[in-house]
């Protein structure tokens, strides 16, 4: 198809059908028009039908080679000063001689950045331009130097004399009397990597090939540049002298655009805090090493190691500690990469050579190259995890932390790099939400498993709003007085499809997903409904408790949001209680105490539910406006061996001490029954008693105290 010259045409040539797939994808994207060759055969026949004004050629291809093309390509009118750009993984000196003895423009190195590869093509073909006009227009040479920052010579091949413009010598930071004569005296001015280099493309060019290169030269203030350099044969004759006995060229300082570049691609592919590749890089890097798996026959596996609870990091020690944390961390799992010798035996403790990269705010992913047996691959997983988790030190505090790894193995589990790296999520997800085991290697049990939450989200958005989920009662027992004097409101869904959906798997999909503000807000609306139908039937001192997840305490619109349901309901602020465990509290003490004040000005009251479990401090108690101290089930269940009694005699005395109400959660039996009342605790909640019931049952409840256990009857 004969392209269209409004827009600039590339050719593409490559043996990989990946690498044109994505090159040409990138290039239209950036308003090029595209033809591909899969061989030098067809890219040679391409070329003389579709006359492209840029070639992207591979270098390493069966048949003839990238080499052979390019040198093909020279030689032929049509060729000589059509960009060749080669895309290559040799960056070795001769390989460089090689290319440019036989024309290439330049290189790019693999795996390739597709954004600046468009940037890159945009500038050689602008370059190209600027020489061509440059050529036709003479007369303005001076004018375009001075502005574009060009400097122009010619070269007389066979006396090596050169006459250099005044633009030119400036843009080595030279006088002509102290630049040198011929043209081999540039090669002291340039940066010593980069001789080898232009000494190629020079010595093409006496032997009458063009060349355009990039090369950084060196200032006498020790200052480097960057300059292109287009070289091409002169065109009639030149003073008499024989036209391809002469060469003409150009050299322009583009310093800024390749700073520039850099920027571009620091930003696009690193991560500023801990100086690791990002997402993005690490995904280019997983894409390049699965397709050499699959040329191979190889494996490679993707491990992502998340850390366990870093948000508290954040809230105790502030985000400039949880900065220094992760730069710590991306440095041990660095110091992990196996930069080991050869000679080292692999009983030694050596760890394959990996790539790191930070995938989000507390997630690292290491890519590891040609693994081993499965069992190798999970002990390299537990060395890391032994670096991450060993104590660490910030300025004044001593930190250990927890983490998690998943892991997933190419075939085994996957084979092309978005599915093995979404197969490591998943395995990782796995890893966090089965406490026992720190590293999971994905099964496809975990997929079915992933695929189920994935419908089950949708599921309980559409139950949110279609009311779907059901608010149930459990009534809590004033012993003494016999009788029902509070509720814990608990949330059950009874999905249409699947039946009865375990609180604990739906509550944590909705904190996972952000919808636990919107479905704790449904609560609260039905709650106050239910009360203010059974307002003046109840009890002055009675009111139902409902939980608040950290999301909706944190959340900055709780108390509008409470009054609003409040007043729409049109009940008494007093009917409510919000149960919060300390771990919540605890994440922003001075935040706490703000909001349980504002809570408790309402005339709502607090409970820490949970308690014992996590920070149990009686400095924390006594600073927040909080009104009631919930026992833990997992100690009343230690009730009947003895186990709990100290813990829960503690909790009791200390509820008391403060002037707080002590509820114990879980009773299932008259013995613990009997040892909660021996201890001062008469506010029991649990299945001794009653078990979470729907409204009307807890109405009937009420009116006939049915929930008291025959024991206490009478």
């Amino acid at each position: 198809m004969t392209a269209n010259r409004n827009t600039p045409h590339v050719l593409i040539v490559d043996d990989d059908p990946l690498t044109r797939m994505m090159a040409v994808e990138a290039l239209r994207e950036g308003g090029f028009t595209t033809v591909e060759a899969e061989n030098g055969e067809r890219a040679l026949a391409a070329f003389e039908f579709e006359h492209p004004d840029l070639i992207l050629l591979d270098v390493v291809m069966p048949g003839l080679s990238g080499f052979e093309v390019c040198r093909r390509l020279r030689a032929q009118p049509a060729g000589e000063l059509v960009p060749i750009i080669m895309l290559t993984g040799l960056e070795d000196s001769e390989s460089v001689e090689e290319a440019f003895h036989v024309g290439a423009t330049d290189f790019i190195s693999k795996p390739i950045n597709w954004t600046l590869l468009r940037f890159r093509i945009r500038y050689v073909l602008r370059s190209a331009q600027v020489m061509k006009e440059l050529v036709r227009n003479k007369e303005s040479l001076s004018s375009a130097q001075r502005i574009a920052r060009l400097g122009s010579w010619e070269w007389f091949v066979p006396t090596d004399q050169v006459q250099r413009s005044a633009q030119y010598y400036r843009l080595f930071g030279q006088q002509p009397e102290t630049f040198g004569d011929g043209m081999g005296a540039l090669i002291a001015h340039v940066y010593g990597p980069d001789r080898p280099m232009v000494a190629a493309a020079l010595e093409g060019a006496r032997k009458g090939g063009g060349y355009q290169l990039t090369y950084r030269v060196v200032w006498p203030d020790g200052s480097v540049r960057t300059l292109l350099e287009n070289a091409e044969h002169a065109e009639g004759e030149v003073e008499g002298v024989q036209a391809g006995l002469v060469m003409e060229g150009s050299a322009q300082d583009i310093t800024e655009q390749v700073e520039n570049q850099r920027r571009i691609r620091q930003l696009a592919y690193f991560d500023p805090l801990t100086g690791l590749p990002n997402r993005e890089f690490f995904r280019e890097s997983l894409l390049a090493a699965t397709s050499r798996c699959l040329r191979s026959d190889h494996r490679c596996a993707v491990m992502v190691v998340d850390i366990d609870r870093f948000a508290r990091i954040n809230d105790s020690l502030g985000p400039d500690r949880g900065d220094q944390v992760l730069q710590v961390i991306g440095h041990r799992l660095r110091d992990c990469m196996g930069d080991r010798t050869p000679a080292e035996p692999a009983g030694g403790g050596s760890l394959p050579r990996l790539k790191v990269a930070r995938l989000a705010a507390d997630e690292f992913g290491i890519l590891v190259s040609d693994v081993g047996p499965v069992e190798e691959v999970l002990a390299t997983a537990h060395k890391l995890l032994d670096a991450v988790c060993a104590p660490l030190r910030v300025p004044g505090q001593e930190i250990t932390l927890s983490a998690r790894v998943g892991v997933a193995i190419m075939p085994d589990h996957a084979t092309d790099a978005d599915a093995l790296l979404k197969a490591a999520e998943t395995a990782l997800n796995r890893a966090k939400r089965v406490t026992r085991d720190q590293v999971a290697l994905f099964t496809e049990e975990m997929k079915v498993a992933a695929f189920l939450r994935f419908t089950l989200e949708g599921d309980l958005r559409r139950a949110i709003g279609d009311e779907e989920l059901k608010v149930f009662y459990q009534p809590i027992i004033d012993v003494n007085r016999r009788a029902i004097v509070k509720a814990e409101a608990l949330l059950r869904w009874p999905h249409t499809a699947r039946g009865a959906v375990p609180p604990p798997e739906f509550i944590s999909l909705a904190e996972e997903t952000g919808m636990i503000v919107p479905l704790t807000r449904a609560v609260m609306e039905r709650v106050c409904f239910d009360l203010a139908e059974l307002d003046e039937a109840l009890p002055e001192d009675f009111r139902v408790s409902i939980n608040l997840s950290g999301a909706n305490f944190m959340d900055p619109h709780l108390i509008a949001t409470v009054r609003e349901v409040l007043e729409g309901a049109g009940l008494a602020a007093s009917r409510l209680e919000f149960e919060l465990t300390e771990t919540v509290l605890m994440r922003d003490l001075d935040y706490a105490t703000i909001i349980l004040a504002q809570l408790r000005e309402m005339g709502i009251r607090v409970a820490v539910d949970d308690f014992g479990t996590g920070y149990s401090s009686l400095a924390y108690l006594r600073r927040l406006a909080v009104d009631t101290l919930k026992i833990d089930r997992s100690f009343v269940s230690e009730l009947d061996d003895g186990q709990g009694v100290a813990i829960v005699k503690a909790v009791i005395g200390l509820a008391h001490s403060l002037g707080l109400e002590v509820v114990a959660e879980g009773v299932e039996t008259v013995e613990q029954l009997n040892t909660l009342l021996s201890q001062g605790c008469h506010l029991i909640q649990g299945y001794l008693f009653a078990r979470p019931m729907s409204h009307r049952a807890f109405v009937q409840a009420l009116a006939s105290a049915c929930v008291m256990p025959l024991a206490l009857k009478g």
